[in-house]
This record gives C-alpha cells, structure tokens and sequence, in this order.
C-alpha cells in the first residue's frame, strides 16, 4: 500500500516530496485525459480517482496502482516514487524462494510483488526454480 497523507511506501520508505495525489492529476492532465476516462481505463470509479488525486483516500491497493499507472501509461514508480526495483530487505512478507529467485535474477520490484499474487489451490512454489520457470512463462505469453 501507498500512504498519501504521509507520503510513504507500504514498507516505511518516504516517497518523494511530490504526493501521489499530484503525481496521478498531473499524468492525467498531461495527457489530457479526463477523470472519467482514466477511471473508466483503470476499472475503477471517477468518484475514487478523485479522491486519490485530492488526497481524501490515503491507502490505494498495489492493485489500484498498477491499474493506474497502466492507464496512464506510467510505472508505479513514477507515481509513487518509490524505486523501480526490488531490494532484497524491502519485502520481508515474500516467499524465501521468492526473495532468492527474486535477488538472482534482478527483477524488477513490480514483477516480484505479481509473482507474490500467484497462488495454485492456495499454495506457492517452493523453489526459485520454480519461480524462475512461472517468470518466463509469463514472459513469454504476455508480449
């Protein structure tokens, strides 16, 4: 999660000074896009958007992110202003294996935290390999 009103990253780091409330209306507005049309882009309500951009709602979902920053476009870092990439103390809830396939093969910090939503009758892979094997082969298929 993102904390608006604090302007810190879900694992404590603080963002940079602009909040992700600016950083989302000047990304829309620069391309200028409606509420309506980035709500409607990023399957959520104009209502929503407006309140992330006015600060009003401080905690949005990775999900929500992600949806927005495809809508608009962006990384998730662009608007948060958090570090593109995944640094192996940030993220103490992931799989061991996870974090090691994770750390070898440099994979960027949104990569790792979708490969942490993948479950298969509520379970994980136990390796890296196989986290390595689930990677390409989403990789591959999603071009």
């Amino acid at each position: 999660m993102f904390d608006i009103a604090n302007d810190r990253c879900h694992d404590g780091r603080m963002a940079t000074n602009d909040s992700l409330g600016s950083r989302l209306r000047d990304a829309r507005t620069a391309q200028s896009l409606s509420l309506t049309e980035v709500a409607a882009r990023a399957g959520i309500s104009k209502a929503y958007l407006s309140q992330l951009e006015h600060g009003a709602s401080t905690t949005p979902s990775h999900e929500v992110l992600r949806r927005l920053a495809t809508a608009l476009g962006a990384s998730i870092a662009d608007l948060t202003g958090a570090s593109e990439t995944w640094q192996p103390g940030e993220a103490n809830k992931l799989p061991a294996s996870l974090r090691a396939f994770a750390r070898s093969a440099k994979i960027p910090e949104a990569d790792v935290e979708m490969l942490a939503g993948i479950h298969y009758r509520g379970k994980q892979p136990g390796e890296p390999d196989d986290w390595a094997h689930i990677y390409e082969t989403i990789k591959r298929t999603v071009r």
